[in-house]
């Protein structure tokens, strides 16, 4: 299952460039941590990043001490953290007394559609789902033994929370609530003890407080401003870069996104979600399992902002219990029609690498680039574009307007300069005896723009 789940994750992460503004972001700040031996405080282009918490940014730095500032190593952690969480349910099954059951529930996780697309992206998603996993599977387990004490899977529980938060941010701790609830409506089968839940959140809170303390001290509490305050309040309250809509009319509009995307999001297995559902969850494991899910799904449709990927930490519960309903013939026809669908993505990869606008530009320029070059651009101000250059430079770029790009590549030193070509004037922007002028077409894979850039560069 490790071998497969990784084969999937990992096939064409060479191929295709970082894409996005997301995974150059991550990617580049995990860079950075490298070079500023910061390993507290995650920056970007030389500021401060305080969207997530330094989880991925730890991986990533691993990955790149092992392979390189690349792509694929950007991208390896969410490869490795996706197959472990299809683990998790194959060693879950196991447990059941059903090997067949986790076997089918890891196959469905790590095939679905979008599992198949952010398992391979450089992003925070799928360690905080891992974790998410591993405290939900440890709930179950600590919530049905008798006595309350710190077993094994007390540990388990609480340790994945403070990780998963370390991951993402506080809706790694999810699995709590759906303890909560689970216990209330059937106390006969689930129970946890107070004191060890009070002694358990202390401990999570120490492994989180571990990084957050020197964090707040280092940035005078901004970190939690606005990291917490705007990145998970003020997303949660309204739409943040366009991921939603506005207005109560919109709000309420997009109300059942979440449950319209299941079924692209989850897609073959979704198909037959709705005939297992009918069965209803009379068992105490469908219950626990359906009632995990549905917190996610609730939590994320009340927020303002979406996207369709925020729900999917619901997807291992979800996996684990259609496991119960599908037969080995429908498992093996997904599972081919899912392969089938990545060797199609697989072809679409090469075309992608070629079009890209970031990559492009980076392919004139970058043999003319040293590690003193300074590196700016009007208009194109995408993330994309500092993880390509600063592969070399070690400055960081600039995002300028019009007015000022004419001073800029007026300064000394080498430079590369990157301008539209509708804005470009030959007699404002003599080239030096040692410049090179090329013209570049591509798509920046954030807007869906096309760009015609004039790319100037100068040893």
């Amino acid at each position: 299952m490790a071998l497969l789940g990784l084969a999937l994750l990992l096939a064409g992460n060479w191929i295709l460039p970082l894409i996005d503004r997301d995974e150059p972001r991550f990617a580049e700040a995990s860079r950075e941590m490298l070079q500023r031996r910061d390993f507290i405080v995650p920056h970007f282009n030389g500021d401060y990043r305080f969207d997530k918490p330094p989880l991925i940014y730890w991986c990533q730095a691993a990955s790149y001490c092992a392979l390189g500032e690349n792509a694929f190593a950007a991208r390896l952690p969410s490869a490795v953290f996706a197959t472990g969480t299809a683990l998790l349910l194959l060693f879950w099954g196991a447990r059941l007394g059903q090997a067949r059951v986790g076997l089918y529930a890891a196959l469905m996780f790590v095939t679905c559609l979008q599992i198949l697309a952010y398992g391979r992206m450089a992003i925070a998603d799928m360690p905080m789902i891992f974790f998410f996993a591993a405290a939900v599977w440890a709930g179950w387990e600590m919530a049905r033994e008798r006595g309350g004490g710190m077993t094994r899977w007390w540990w388990m529980f609480y340790a994945s929370l403070g990780l998963g938060f370390l991951a993402k941010g506080p809706e790694a701790w999810l699995p709590l609530a759906g303890l909560w609830v689970v216990c209330w409506f059937r106390p006969w089968s689930f129970r946890v003890n107070v004191a060890g839940m009070i002694i358990g959140l202390l401990l999570s809170a120490a492994i989180v407080m571990a990084w957050a303390a020197p964090a707040l001290a280092a940035t005078q509490g901004e970190f939690f401003r606005v990291g917490i305050g705007r990145h998970v309040i003020h997303r949660s309250l309204g739409a943040m870069e366009g991921h939603g809509a506005s207005g109560w009319i919109g709000y309420l509009a997009l109300l059942p996104l979440y449950f319209v995307t299941f079924f692209a999001s989850f897609f073959p297995w979704s198909i037959w979600a709705p005939a297992a559902l009918k069965k209803g969850a009379t068992d105490d494991l469908p219950f626990y399992l359906l009632t995990q899910a549905a917190i996610v799904f609730a939590l994320f449709t009340l927020a303002a902002t979406k996207l369709p990927h925020y729900t999917l930490p619901a997807f291992p519960c979800l996996a684990l219990w259609l496991a119960f309903h599908l037969d080995e013939q429908q498992i093996r026809r997904a599972v081919a029609v899912q392969v089938a669908l990545l060797m199609v993505a697989l072809c679409g990869f090469w075309f992608l690498n070629r079009h890209l606008l970031a990559v492009s530009i980076w392919r004139k320029a970058g043999p003319s680039v040293r590690p003193a070059t300074r590196v700016a651009s009007v208009d194109f101000h995408e993330p994309s574009l500092v993880w390509e250059f600063r592969r070399v430079s070690t400055n960081y770029v600039d995002f300028i307007d019009l007015a000022g790009a004419q001073f800029f590549w007026r300064q000394p030193g080498p430079r590369c300069l990157i301008i539209p070509t509708k804005n470009f004037d030959m007699g404002q922007f003599i080239p030096a005896a040692n410049a090179s002028i090329e013209r570049v077409t591509g798509t920046d894979t954030a807007s869906f723009r096309r760009w015609d850039v004039i790319v100037l560069t100068r040893k």
